[in-house]
């Protein structure tokens, strides 16, 4: 697994947008320390996870009958090529078995939006990932003097989502 800057220390809030300490928001869920109790709350860890390298976890919350098809490997190969920026989560979807969400993250000198409504199951009480519905947006090229998207106010160039191969 390729380690971005973002995937060397875990972050004091979490990733996920929660406002809250990563230590008490997704890490208990990535850990196998609890189970999510929402289908949302399983989303923002499955961010989380993606946004920190853990693979195994983001494999292990597919649908049992899923995840032999969804590799760590693949996973990992998506995960480290990105840089995950932010997450929102959109409206409730009134099922609670859906979350419509929008995850932003960039990938070489773009960002992209990777817009769902996504579906979970709850299977002996505990809820896993089954699929999603896509909205494709375009994708936007940022340019190195351009502000990065991330939010931090910094020159895309000299940002830490700047993307390795530059």
């Amino acid at each position: 697994m390729t380690s971005h800057a973002s995937h060397a220390q875990t972050p004091l809030l979490c990733p996920c947008g929660s406002g809250s300490l990563y230590s008490a928001c997704c890490e208990p869920l990535i850990l196998n320390r609890q189970s999510a109790n929402t289908a949302e709350q399983l989303m923002r860890s499955r961010y989380s996870a993606y946004c920190l390298g853990h693979y195994l976890y983001i494999q292990q919350t597919y649908v049992p009958d899923l995840q032999a098809s969804h590799p760590v490997a693949a996973l990992a190969e998506f995960g480290d090529a990105v840089s995950f920026i932010g997450l929102r989560i959109l409206a409730d979807t009134q099922a609670a078995d859906q979350v419509h969400f929008i995850a932003s993250y960039l990938q070489q000198d773009r960002l992209e939006q990777l817009e769902e409504v996504s579906s979970f199951e709850q299977l002996d009480g505990r809820w896993y990932y089954r699929n999603g519905k896509l909205i494709a947006h375009p994708a936007v090229k940022i340019g190195r003097n351009d502000n990065c998207p991330c939010g931090s106010g910094i020159k895309f160039k000299k940002c830490q989502h700047q993307p390795l191969s530059q």
